[in-house]
């Protein structure tokens, strides 16, 4: 079992969501208010450690009306900051590792969050799933980066998808799916919409 995972991703006409190591705001603000609607709408929130160590994001709700989400940060070797804006305590914070995580990191982590080991070097997402799952997690958003993504829809694990696409042309960056999928994966359409100068497309995967 796990939760119905949807993936929310705002990224440049040419599909770039960010740059290493520098944080870039795509999202206008009616795509913002609609992202935070969402989140107020699921049960948890998920992202990698490369977006924490970024873009130190909050996750939580703060341009709609709602309730925290759960954030869920998979991050295999522990590297999450413990000054993060994650681990500020407006919400509970799950730390998805693998066995290869320092065990020094973890417990450090542990103070601030609950550290979930699963997977031998790489967080096992399947198994991470399931876990939530059993915490009572039936809606869960996926909100990046590019690995995890990708990571995601390789394994099967994403429902629908929501993509905002910006009126820019960024060149180089980091990808929406950071690196090849490796198998086909057909889409159903559910919808277009404008919000302002920017366009929303839904689509579920079949």
């Amino acid at each position: 079992m796990k939760p119905h995972v949807t993936l929310n991703c705002a990224m440049s006409l040419d599909g770039i969501i960010g740059r290493p190591g520098k944080r870039i705001r795509l999202s206008n603000e009616r795509d913002l208010r609609r992202v935070h609607e969402m989140r107020a709408e699921c049960d948890a929130i998920m992202v990698g450690v490369n977006t924490v160590i970024t873009d130190n994001p909050k996750l939580t709700v703060r341009h709609a009306r709602g309730r925290n989400p759960v954030r869920v940060v998979v991050d295999s070797r522990a590297r999450t900051p413990p000054a993060s804006r994650v681990l500020d305590g407006s919400s509970e914070t799950i730390i998805a590792v693998s066995k290869k995580a320092p065990e020094g990191r973890r417990k450090a982590l542990m103070k601030k969050a609950v550290v979930v080991t699963a997977g031998e070097t790489q967080v096992n997402l399947k198994k991470l799933m399931n876990h939530l799952h059993s915490r009572g997690i039936r809606t869960l958003m996926l909100e990046g980066g590019g690995t995890l993504i990708r990571s995601m829809l390789e394994s099967r694990l994403v429902d629908e998808i929501y993509l905002t696409i910006a009126p820019v042309i960024l060149g180089d960056g980091i990808r929406w799916i950071n690196g090849g999928v490796g198998r086909k994966t057909e889409l159903g359409y559910r919808g277009c919409r404008r919000l302002g100068d920017q366009i929303l497309l839904h689509y579920a995967i079949k």
